[in-house]
């Protein structure tokens, strides 16, 4: 009997030695089998993206989580960021699962990207406005989704400008549309009491973008004839007037040359200038830091200044969502995206940063136009919209173009002699990558 209750109890104990291993193992094993999948998603998170990445996940909550990694613009500029992430993919690491990239890096970031043609039926690209998916193709590929677009504009000081003498002619010529010819002729017809132009014009894209603006006023399919080839009448011309601008009609003081957006439009705001040329994002951007509230609720919109024989152009901007070729998780990470391009996820990001939705109904539907009247504004400015050159090596070269042309506007070179070396540096730079 004594031997029969030491079995017993001993298997007892080998049962319960058994259960402290298998059912921690049990667990791990249901684990497995039913995960909840974790998207990282990198992008600059601000409110909007916070509230929706919260729906999301409270929509999935135990099967897919977003995970944000953000990168805070005052920590981070828009090229470390770019080189964060290159860096990161070029790891081939699954770190990161979907992130957003400025509308001129798609073309450098395609090769880490998957495809995207098989995850979006043609009724959802449908959905979509033509103008908005122009920038998310590489090589003819859909390799991007569009998230986000904002564009270039020119703010005006309503409450300054109608109190000058023409003020309130030049406000309906404004809306219609005017050339940089007669924008200057009205500036001599101006006491010089207020700061007239301002435009971000440090080395950096940002001036770049005034440049090509202009440049594609006059000629829309200027990269198409003629690559980055500036030694043209077009070229030439384009710069001029910039640096006209600022030597020759004095629309522009010479501190531009030191600014970047934000220096740019805390001077235009406490030294009361007349005209800014900024960002549809503007009004949002400035909102929660905002440099003199009073002066901020005068300003308003109107098209950018074109060249003579041209037509209003302005540079589109804005961000797209790429799917990396390295994540495990592509189907529900795509999922997530067509979340983000829903009507009530667009006008989440509309209403709170000012960015413009990229969806058609948005500017078909009666019912947003009544919500929101600036949209019929947007509509307008988009028929001038014009992007950058889609280019893998676009960024380097806008850097080469931004030292020179800075030279420039400083008046240290000619015109000429920025538009030759420019020229000649990226082709030197194309024959250094073809060798190796």
């Amino acid at each position: 009997m004594k031997n029969f209750t030491k079995q017993y109890w001993g298997a007892m104990l080998l049962v319960v030695i058994a259960l402290i291993y298998l059912i921690p193992y049990y667990f791990a094993i249901q684990r497995e089998k039913d995960p909840v999948i974790e998207i990282y998603f990198a992008d600059r998170i601000t409110a909007a993206h916070q509230v929706l990445i919260d729906k999301y996940n409270a929509l999935n909550a135990g099967k897919v989580r977003v995970v944000p990694t953000d990168f805070p613009n005052d920590d981070f500029s828009t090229n470390e960021r770019k080189e964060i992430l290159a860096r990161s993919l070029r790891g081939e690491g699954d770190g990161i699962d979907l992130f957003a990239v400025d509308v001129i890096w798609v073309a450098r970031f395609a090769k880490w990207c998957e495809p995207l043609g098989n995850y979006f039926t043609q009724d959802e690209l449908n959905k979509i406005s033509t103008i908005s998916l122009q920038a998310c193709y590489s090589d003819s590929q859909l390799v991007a989704i569009p998230f986000v677009r904002d564009q270039g504009v020119l703010f005006y000081r309503e409450d300054l400008l109608r109190n000058v003498p023409g003020g309130p002619e030049m406000i309906r010529r404004l809306d219609a549309g005017i050339s940089w010819e007669e924008f200057a002729e009205f500036r001599r017809t101006l006491p010089g009491q207020h700061p007239f132009y301002i435009f971000p014009a440090a080395e950096y894209e940002g001036m770049i973008c005034s440049f090509i603006e202009n440049l594609l006023s006059v000629e829309p399919e200027y990269f198409t004839k003629h690559g980055f080839d500036f030694n043209t009448p077009e070229a030439r011309r384009t710069l001029q007037l910039m640096v006209d601008l600022i030597h020759k009609d004095r629309l522009t003081p010479p501190i531009v040359t030191t600014f970047t957006e934000v220096p740019s439009f805390k001077y235009f705001i406490e030294q009361d200038g007349l005209f800014i040329r900024g960002w549809t994002t503007y009004e949002k951007d400035f909102e929660p830091t905002p440099f003199d509230e009073a002066k901020q609720s005068k300003l308003r919109k109107a098209p950018m200044p074109y060249m003579t024989g041209g037509t209003s152009a302005s540079v589109l901007g804005g961000w797209d969502l790429m799917i990396s070729k390295f994540s495990t998780k592509k189907e529900a990470v795509a999922d997530f995206v067509k979340f983000l391009l829903r009507e009530e996820s667009q006008e989440i990001f509309y209403s709170q940063s000012g960015y413009y939705p990229v969806l058609n109904s948005f500017y078909e539907d009666s019912s947003y136009s009544k919500k929101y009247p600036d949209i019929q504004f947007i509509q307008s400015l988009l028929k001038s919209g014009v992007y950058r050159p889609s280019h893998q090596d676009y960024t380097k070269y806008s850097k080469i173009m931004s030292y020179y042309f800075t030279l420039a506007l400083k008046n240290r070179i000619t015109v000429n002699e920025a538009l030759e070396r420019t020229t000649q540096s990226i082709r030197s730079d194309k024959t250094m990558t073809e060798a190796y």
